[in-house]
């Protein structure tokens, strides 16, 4: 999986975004492991994945490197990303996302 633009929900699902929405997407359960974290108002924290994963923003916002560049993200979007280690800093409101990886 390369890694590519920010998408919506809303173009995978019609349900509302949430961790069991996402689970329901990511089936059979057996073959995928998620993740839910929170993280404070301005709070800097690193995401490092040995495996392609797809990062899910249910609440809040959040800046993250990918690539040497600078991409937003908020609630309700998406983003698939390499194996690698990103670095991620949450808006004033705070983040709290899903991280999924394939386990096949």
């Amino acid at each position: 999986m390369a890694n590519k633009l920010k998408q919506n929900w809303s173009d995978l699902s019609a349900a509302a975004l949430s961790e069991q929405a996402v689970r329901a997407l990511h089936q059979p359960a057996e073959n995928f492991r998620l993740y839910l974290n929170a993280y404070e108002a301005g709070q800097t924290f690193t995401i490092k994945a040995g495996h392609d994963f797809v990062l899910y923003l249910l609440n809040g916002a959040c800046k993250i490197t990918v690539a040497g560049a600078a991409l937003e993200i908020a609630a309700g979007e998406l983003i698939a990303l390499a194996a690698g280690s990103y670095a991620c800093t949450a808006a004033t409101d705070g983040v709290q996302l899903v991280k999924v990886f394939s386990r096949v």
